[in-house]
């Protein structure tokens, strides 16, 4: 049984759009209804889930996105910061 769990930092940047905060929060708001532990950071989202969750998270932030060139920075762990606990 893989019990797997990840941990992920990711920055959304919107481009070419004044609309920047409005974009950002459409992403906050994917992010915050996805169920998976996260922390909102001033720069970055931190995410814990199993590789599933976030992957699938991933691709709606893109399909969801698909009208606004983006930038998605992502940097995913299996080590740091992957406790269930915390």
């Amino acid at each position: 049984m893989d019990k797997t769990e990840l941990s992920c930092q990711m920055s959304f940047y919107p481009l070419g759009t004044e609309r920047i905060d409005e974009t950002v929060n459409e992403v906050l708001k994917i992010i915050e209804s996805s169920g998976l532990r996260h922390q909102i950071c001033h720069m970055s989202t931190t995410l814990w889930g199993n590789p599933s969750q976030i992957t699938q998270l991933i691709e709606r932030i893109i399909t969801s996105m698909n009208q606004t060139r983006f930038v998605l920075q992502i940097t995913i762990s299996n080590h740091c910061g992957c406790t269930s606990d915390g």
